[in-house]
């Protein structure tokens, strides 16, 4: 079960996995300082309204369905 604190964020493999990116890509995400990263105990998470804040920044590339991928991310449950 998650803690309420827990809910506001997402693992990183977890938002690769939702993205359908890999980790490292996420990981060149947050080195580029575009998304922020919090430690909380062991874990490396992001807070989930930086994620929805970026996607929506996002320029969609052709072919993507920009709208699609923020719904369905926005949708799920927060962590594993």
């Amino acid at each position: 079960m998650q803690s309420d604190i827990e809910a506001g964020f997402i693992g990183v493999a977890h938002l690769a996995e939702k993205l359908a990116l890999s980790t490292r890509t996420v990981w060149r995400i947050v080195e580029r300082g575009e998304l922020p990263v919090k430690r909380i105990g062991r874990r490396t998470v992001i807070p989930l309204a930086d994620v929805r804040k970026w996607l929506g920044d996002e320029t969609p590339t052709p072919g993507a369905n920009a709208t699609n991928l923020s719904r369905q991310f926005m949708d799920r449950p927060a962590m594993r």
